[in-house]
Order: C-alpha cells, then sequence, then structure tokens
C-alpha cells in the first residue's frame, strides 16, 4: 500500500522543517536538498537520531530489537484482542470529542493493534515507530507510515486531531520530549492518549514482586547481548514512570486538561486478584501497575 497525498503533504524534513518532494525513489527537502530514503515497502525513513548519545543509543536498541522480533512479536508480547476492550471504549470517547476531520497519528505504532482499533473510527490514520520491521508488518494493511523516532516527528505543526501512543513512553530515555512532539503536532482542541506504561509507585511499593516475575517469565533474549539491548530498549520498564510527573509536563506543554487514570493489567493474574482485593480496603495508587493518560490540547 503507498503513502496517500493527504500524508505527502503533512510531511517535514526532521531536520529542518522543509516540506518534502518524491525525487528518484527518495524524499527531497525542498530548501534544503537533504535526501530521505524510501524502504523497500515504500515506507519513507524519517528517522532524525538524536543528537545526544544516550537517547541515540535508546533509539537504535529499540529499532533492532523490533526489527528482529518483529515476525513473532504478537506471539511474545500482544494480548488477545479482548484485552484491548478498555482500548477501544477510550477511542470511542475520544472520538465523540474531536471537532476536526478525524485525522490522527499512531505514534510507536508497533506490529499495528492500535492502528487497526484507529482504522475502524477515523477516516484519516497515519502511523510511525523506530522499527522498519514493525512497519513492514503495518504496511501489509496500511499505507500511510513513516519511520520516525516520537522526539522528533516529521510532521508540520497543527496536524492531526489525535494522538496515540499506546506503550511508548517507557520506551523513549526522555519520555518529555515525545510529549513535546504530540503537543506541537496536535490542533487546537485535539487528543493525546497514552497506555500500557507501568507506575513508578507501583514498583517502588512491589520490586521483590516484580523481580520474581522477571526471574520466572520466560525470556524473549537469548543472549546477553541481546538481553541489554531489550533492556536498554525498555528504558523505563524497570522502574516505571511517573504519571503526574508526566501530567505536570503536559500541562507545561499547552494542554488544557490532562487525566491520569490508573489501571490493572487486563489478564489479572493471582497477584493482581490479591492486590485488587486489597484496594477495596486501602486504595492506593501504588496497587496500580499501569497508567493511562488522556490530554485535550
Amino acid at each position: 500500500m503507498a503513502l496517500s497525498d493527504w500524508l505527502l503533504g503533512k510531511l517535514r524534513c526532521p531536520l529542518g522543517g522543509d516540506p518534502l518532494r518524491f525525487d528518484g525513489g527518495a524524499l527531497v527537502a525542498e530548501r534544503s536538498g537533504r535526501r530521505w530514503p524510501l524502504a523497500p515497502e515504500g515506507i519513507p525513513d524519517l528517522l532524525a537520531r538524536s543528537a545526544d548519545p544516550g537517547a541515540r543509543a535508546v533509539e537504535e536498541a529499540n529499532a533492532i530489537f523490533h526489527d528482529a522480533h518483529a515476525a513473532d512479536y504478537d506471539l511474545e508480547t500482544a494480548r488477545p484482542d479482548e484485552c484491548y476492550g478498555d482500548v477501544a471504549r477510550t477511542l470511542d470517547r475520544l472520538r465523540e470529542t474531536v471537532s476536526g476531520p478525524g485525522e490522527v497519528l499512531d505514534a510507536g505504532c508497533g506490529s499495528g493493534i492500535v492502528l487497526e482499533l484507529l482504522r475502524s473510527r477515523f477516516p484519516r490514520v497515519a502511523g510511525a515507530d523506530v522499527s522498519l520491521g514493525m512497519l513492514a508488518r503495518c504496511a501489509r494493511f496500511h499505507g500511510d507510515l513513516v519511520r520516525a523516532s516520537a522526539a522528533r516527528l516529521p510532521f508540520e505543526d497543527a496536524s492531526f486531531d489525535g494522538v496515540t501512543a499506546y506503550s511508548l513512553l517507557h520506551h523513549l530515555r526522555e519520555p518529555a520530549d515525545g510529549l513535546r512532539e504530540f503537543a506541537r503536532v496536535l490542533r487546537p482542541g485535539g487528543f493525546l492518549y497514552t497506555d500500557n506504561d507501568s507506575n513508578a509507585a507501583f514498583h517502588e511499593r512491589f520490586s521483590w514482586w516484580l523481580a520474581m516475575r522477571r526471574a520466572l517469565k520466560s525470556a524473549r533474549s537469548h543472549s546477553p547481548e541481546e538481553v541489554a539491548r531489550e533492556r536498554l530498549a525498555e528504558y523505563h520498564h524497570g522502574t516505571g514512570l511517573d504519571p503526574e510527573s508526566l501530567r505536570a509536563r503536559l500541562l507545561g506543554f499547552g494542554f488544557a486538561t490532562v487525566e491520569v487514570v490508573l489501571s490493572h493489567p487486563p489478564r489479572p493474574d493471582e497477584f493482581t486478584r490479591l492486590l485488587m482485593e486489597l484496594e477495596r480496603h486501602a486504595p492506593a495508587p501504588s496497587l496500580h501497575y499501569y497508567f493511562r493518560l488522556i490530554a485535550i490540547r
């Protein structure tokens, strides 16, 4: 499937902001002349690597790890369709808030699970990811895809009515860089929806259980080098993120409202069921493993 004129018109050089045009099997920045290649599937490779060595290392780890696991990623990581009911309901609610044409970006689209949910709800959807392997999977059913970093999105300002970022923030060395970009590409009144990132308060309280869970979980990585790369790619997975800190960042980037929703895993194990029972008697944010952010620009 090919890139549409709709998305081509929104693309900008991530280094300078020039409009882009096709020229000889590449995209060319109109003012600087910088050339950006196309992947074999015709996906524009607009990945502008971070100037910060630490952030660049995390980006590269994500690209390499997810390229290597793209073919069997859903078997290793993704959940059954019924586990995405809350995601679908959240998207249904957010669809009602959209006053613009309904153009949405799925940042960190991965193997395309949320991308497919968006396609059935919004007339125009774009997907972006650092992994060409993951994008190649999405290209089987969707054409408007780009390889890009969430910290340097190759789109003009105010391009979209919504941005989704499912299970993305913990993959960014500096999540605030992605949040700033989401604010930039959203139109006034547009929504941001992030989900499936783990809660730092839970990690602090139940680090002992998480250590046991990691030790018992079958490993996706099969060599010390790959183990190290996976840990680097999932940069905040071992510590979680503070949703209230991220909420403050979003307000600082100009969002009018930001809602933090704490949640349990959609397929609760015995330990989670114990926490859910405890919550009835002694509610606390630290009892929830996941959080989502729902913000309106």
